[in-house]
């Protein structure tokens, strides 16, 4: 199922993800991640420095998950847009155009529960700074993290007639799918 969340006072600012995982913490830490289509600012770059392990410049970053525990509790990262992919075994090698990513991709609208990865156990999907998208295959996780973030919501299938895009989004969307 996924799970969205378009407003909350649970985190400073959309992606948080110390925040966003606080309900599911250890399950996060268990899992190897790969991160692609990424955008974020190091809000505490002043204090901590930069953040080795992320670079703008490269197409996938991945993770141990103790590792990317430590990165999001140590250092302030906001993530603008992104797509996290969490697996309990390797991350499978992809070739560039078979990343997932978030930017125009109208599956997220259309498809939500369709996970850009057969293999990865949960998705979080950074969405321009103003909403985020997570996926679970795991209802247990699920229900930790709806009992944890009441304000979040089911994410239908996005049409026309039911549309709750951000107008940036259903723009796109409206051009994509070829309606007005």
């Amino acid at each position: 199922m996924t799970q969205i969340i378009r407003q909350t006072n649970k985190l400073k600012y959309h992606t948080d993800l110390k925040g966003l995982v606080q309900p599911f913490k250890t399950e996060f830490a268990s899992l190897n991640w790969l991160l692609t289509n990424q955008d974020y600012m190091v809000l505490d770059y002043k204090e901590n420095g930069v953040v080795d392990q992320l670079n703008f410049d490269s197409d996938r970053i991945t993770f141990r998950g103790q590792e990317l525990l430590e990165i999001i509790v140590n250092h302030e990262v906001q993530f603008i847009w992104g797509v996290f992919c969490g697996f309990k075994c390797s991350i499978p090698n992809l070739s560039k155009e078979h990343l997932p990513y978030a930017d125009c991709n109208e599956t997220i609208w259309t498809d939500p529960d369709k996970f850009f990865m057969s293999q990865s156990e949960i998705e979080i999907i950074c969405f321009d700074s103003s909403l985020t998208i997570v996926r679970f295959r795991d209802k247990r996780l699920e229900d930790k993290f709806t009992q944890y973030f009441d304000e979040a919501m089911k994410l239908e299938k996005e049409t026309p007639a039911n549309s709750t895009l951000p107008k940036a989004g259903r723009t796109w969307w409206q051009k994509l799918s070829g309606f007005k």
